[in-house]
């Protein structure tokens, strides 16, 4: 028996269910992250502690990591 088949044997349901549920899980937990990350940017720039270039990095920091998981995970 190989070790898939134990797995599915053993849980009950089959491990493309289970790699779904954690990509899910990890692309939700990368988007609310990116999403405090994005409005403590944008209210340090409001505020003017941020410069717009930094803020602008941020913006496309956060867009790259946000395709990156997309790409990898779905």
């Amino acid at each position: 028996m190989d070790s898939t088949a134990a797995f599915e044997t053993g849980s009950g349901f089959e491990i493309s269910g289970l790699y779904l549920l954690l990509a899910g899980v990890g692309c939700v937990a990368i988007l609310l992250w990116a999403a405090w990350a994005a409005i403590s940017a944008y209210r340090g720039w409001a505020k003017g502690n941020v410069k717009g270039d930094v803020f602008a990095g941020v913006a496309v920091r956060l867009l790259l990591l946000i395709l990156i998981f997309i790409w990898l995970f779905v």
